[in-house]
């Protein structure tokens, strides 16, 4: 079992090899339900944004090792609250357990790759899962599981109507998926309690099998931009790497950006992704948003009841040979490198 190495401000990285391989149910609130993510597959370049509210939390390059029955992988990961100065106390053996577990993406080592994003709530609350009797799996460890033990995407497939997937705990089955390897690419979305699989290639925070149409639809326009600008994914890792730069969340807080974002803002419930534009923008709440976070840019300052999002960090991913480039919470000027190997 490795310690974790301090790469930079707010970014660790940490060998785990004898972790728990029973899903640790009793901890399953860690990972929380309120993040956002843009995700993108283009040829032999895979990348994607996490969204969440700016805070001093820390993010882990996960490495785990490969042993009979597992994958070997390494993803990017967060355990529940934990800051830099939380990490450099140490952590105790329930956070090394819970720390491969709490995996947002990640590649292994047959090229196998998935990431999760949220969705809106689909069912409101727990429900039985898609398989009850069959061993229950909940949604937010499944990029976990499926690393340990798939080599492709047909693998990852059968795996998941092996098991009984349940989305307790995170409003029922607000997760969806993207799961490739060197040939193939699909989302996986549970709707109805059962697994809906497409062959797509970019995911946002909407259904995909909805097509932008329902109710609250968040990323409608960070889709448009990625599928307007999908090209520029596919031709290496640095053109990855600006195409997830061009959907960064704090661009949402930016009124001149053409098209504006509304789908991010709530205001008495959420917008629809069609709200007329002037009634976005006239809303108190939307406008709060946009003068606090140019306050914060402007002078460092920032109150955590703002709730303001930016992206907590952009992996890009080499496919083939199985390397990942990150960056920190919008330095798009800096990235660091890491391999499987």
């Amino acid at each position: 079992m490795g310690k974790p190495v301090k790469i930079a401000d707010y970014l660790w990285e940490i060998t785990v090899d004898d972790y728990c391989d029973t899903i640790p149910n009793c901890l399953i609130s860690h990972i929380g339900k309120e993040f956002g993510c843009s995700a993108v597959r283009n040829g032999n370049y895979y990348g994607r944004n996490l969204d969440f509210f700016i805070s001093e939390y820390t993010e882990f390059i996960i490495h785990v090792p490969a042993k009979e029955g597992r994958h070997a992988s390494i993803g990017v990961g967060r355990l529940e609250n934990a800051t830099d100065k939380d990490v450099e106390k140490g952590l105790d053996k329930k956070q090394l357990d819970i720390l491969p577990w709490g995996m947002f993406d990640g590649i292994n080592d047959a090229g196998l790759f998935c990431n999760m994003n949220v969705t809106p709530y689909a069912d409101g609350g727990d429900n039985p899962g898609t398989n009850p009797g069959k061993p229950d799996l909940y949604s937010s460890f499944l990029v976990r599981a499926l690393l340990d033990n798939c080599g492709s995407v047909d693998e990852a497939i059968e795996y998941i109507n092996n098991h009984n997937i349940i989305g307790k705990n995170m409003g029922g089955f607000n997760l969806h998926f993207m799961i490739g390897d060197p040939e193939k690419n699909v989302v996986v979305e549970f709707i109805n309690n059962q697994p809906v699989v497409k062959e797509q290639y970019i995911m946002t925070n909407f259904y995909v099998n909805m097509d932008h149409k329902t109710p609250g639809a968040d990323g409608v326009e960070r889709y448009d931009i990625l599928n307007a600008n999908y090209a520029e994914g596919g031709k290496s890792m640095e053109g990855m790497h600006n195409l997830m730069k061009r959907v960064r969340f704090s661009l949402a807080y930016d009124p001149d950006v053409t098209p504006f974002w509304k789908s991010e803002f709530h205001e008495n419930g959420r917008f629809a992704w069609d709200a007329p534009l002037d009634s976005v923008l006239a809303a108190p709440g939307v406008q709060s948003q946009i003068a606090n976070f140019k306050h914060y840019k402007e002078t460092g300052e920032y109150k955590p009841e703002w709730k303001l999002w930016f992206t907590t960090h952009t992996s890009t991913y080499d496919i083939k040979d199985r390397k990942l480039w990150i960056t920190i919470r919008e330095n798009y000027d800096t990235h660091y490198e890491f391999s499987l190997n």
